[in-house]
């Protein structure tokens, strides 16, 4: 009997195992029998399905098979309960699922089989791969539009891998080359280059490989060609190299300009009888460089426009300027006046303006500093974010975001006093929200206009933060904290309920740096007739330093001798 009893006690706490972890697996696990009735339902099939498992415990598979695929799902199964055909046991399989609510979405499936008692049982492991089906038809589609650009271009497209084997030749190549792509494909780069440049050519290609001087990247040379037929060809090139994992590639458009050569020469023979008209090719040179600088102007104006970050990727050939996106983790900042609105009604609309752009540019500089990328301005406020396009790794960009802040706020500190000059009396008091996480990022819009941004709950929260944020406060949530914590110091505050999020989110308010708490452990004492200072920081909260140092500062400026004493 103890025997037996032991036996059962350890069978049960194999089942609650069991049961355990196919209930927090992301995966659906579902077991039937050999009728097709369902035996096992976790809760990610639930989750997936929208059935629940008492629904579905002894009912029909039937009800998660869309029905043009239900007599083969009977026949398979026939087949293999009588000892037929086994081949899909153990493989993975892309199918269709049908959800409660009848709409169907693609699923990975992996069958596997066991005896219980008399009968065969089967199991699946089912996963939702609808975004990884729609990412690959994104990525199709965009090939193929490249493939279409590519195909339809002037200029030869050729690029080529790190050993300068050919990996891709557009009709244009085989219209300045004579070679056919078919015939080009995987093989050397040195195919097309004429004798005498070859050896110089693959040095370059090692050296730009190696991490090596790239001087020639981005620009535009005039070199020399070889054509099918033996012939040397002028050509105007541009190259471009990227990185894909461990493995380099390059990227050179190629134009002929034989006829522009041709052109040239011409032009040099007829020199002496065009002296006369020097005066007019000078005036025309005098005409586009002045055109060049104004265009040069310009750019420098639209740059204000952008993020700096943005700017130098798109000039340096580093991001392409179309629409795309991708997932990343980033730190967000949201930053806002608190009482802006009614302070419009209080301030001459002149004196408000300029205390504003003040205010936006000292931030912006901080920003700027810190590596931060300004998204953008909606009117007072401030959004930023730090991972992308540049990084320095999770935990570094989220400290760069807190000292950041910190900055800002010592820098509004500093500012009131001129504000006060403005006749902007009210003190300018700014809210700070941050969070750390996944967003969606990249560029957004049409191909007519497209703005470089972030969306996702990872932004709603930084900025349903900022809202939270007390006056002059800096408000991060529990992923931030986890980063900075050791170099921060910061304070609990309340859980706050976010749109979106199921659950209470954690919040901790930005006091100062670790390293500068340490350097104010001191007390200040001083004692005059007429005058009396101590200064515990140790007893100071952070809104009592605040107030602290708003009277020395009004104390200061009765103390200055200029003042009548």
């Amino acid at each position: 009997m103890c025997w037996s009893h032991q036996s059962h006690r350890m069978e049960s706490k194999t089942s609650d195992l069991l049961k355990a972890i196919a209930d927090t697996t992301t995966d659906a696990l579902i077991a039937i029998d050999d009728a097709g009735k369902v035996l096992e339902w976790n809760r990610a099939a639930e989750k997936i399905f929208g059935f629940s498992e008492k629904e579905m415990l002894g009912s029909s598979l039937h009800m998660v098979i869309p029905e043009r695929y239900r007599g083969s799902h009977d026949a398979g199964l026939e087949r293999v309960n009588s000892g037929g055909d086994r081949h899909v046991i153990g493989q993975t399989a892309r199918l269709a699922g049908k959800r409660k609510d009848g709409s169907e979405f693609p699923l990975e499936l992996t069958v596997s089989t066991w005896r219980q008692g008399d009968r065969n049982c089967y199991g699946g492991i089912i996963r939702d791969v609808t975004e990884r089906v729609r990412i690959e038809e994104e990525l199709k589609a965009s090939e193929e539009r490249m493939r279409a650009i590519l195909d339809t271009a002037h200029d030869a497209v050729i690029m080529a891998d790190r050993e300068g084997v050919i990996r891709a030749w557009n009709p244009a190549a085989s219209g300045i080359f004579g070679h056919e792509a078919e015939d080009m494909l995987g093989k050397p780069l040195t195919a097309i280059i004429p004798h005498e440049f070859r050896e110089a050519h693959d040095a370059g290609i090692r050296r730009v490989a190696e991490g090596g001087d790239r001087h020639v990247i981005g620009r535009t040379a005039e070199l020399s060609g070889l054509h099918k037929s033996g012939k040397t060809i002028p050509i105007e090139l541009s190259l471009s190299t990227w990185q894909i994992g461990e493995d380099r590639f390059f990227g050179g458009i190629i134009r002929d300009i034989s006829e522009r050569k041709d052109h040239e020469e011409r032009l040099k023979a007829q020199q002496k009888q065009l002296k006369s008209k020097a005066r007019s090719l000078q005036r025309l040179h005098d005409e586009v460089k002045t055109k060049n600088e104004q265009l040069q102007a310009l750019s420098n104006k639209l740059a204000k426009y952008l993020s700096r970050q943005v700017y130098k990727n798109i000039f340096e050939g580093k991001s392409d300027v179309r629409i795309q996106s991708y997932r990343k983790k980033l730190t967000i900042f949201f930053s806002d006046i608190q009482g802006f609105t009614e302070l419009t009604d209080r301030v001459e609309s002149e004196v408000l303006t300029g205390a504003l752009n003040k205010y936006l540019n000292e931030m912006s500089k901080i920003a700027l500093d810190h590596g931060g990328t300004i998204d953008k301005y909606i009117g007072d406020a401030i959004m930023i974010f730090f991972g992308d396009p540049e990084t320095l790794g999770e935990k570094e960009d989220a400290l760069a975001c807190v000292k950041m802040a910190i900055e800002m706020r010592q820098k509004l500190f500093e500012m009131r006093r001129e504000w006060d000059v403005l006749g902007v009396t009210t003190p300018l008091r700014v809210r700070m929200g941050i969070n750390t996480g996944f967003c969606t990022v990249g560029n957004f819009g049409s191909e007519e206009r497209l703005d470089y941004t972030i969306v996702g709950g990872a932004v709603n929260l930084a900025s349903r933060l900022e809202s939270a944020a007390d006056a002059d406060g800096i408000l991060i949530s529990q992923d931030t904290f986890s980063l900075i914590k050791d170099e921060i110091a910061c304070k609990t505050e309340k859980e706050i309920t976010v749109k979106g999020i199921a659950y209470p989110v954690m919040t901790y308010s930005v006091i100062d740096l670790l390293e500068t708490l340490e350097r104010e452990k001191e007390h200040i004492t001083a004692q005059l007739k007429g005058f009396n200072l101590k200064i515990d920081f140790d007893k100071l909260t952070y809104a009592d330093k605040l107030y602290a140092k708003e009277m020395l500062l009004k104390a200061m400026a009765k103390l200055d001798p200029g003042e009548g004493g």
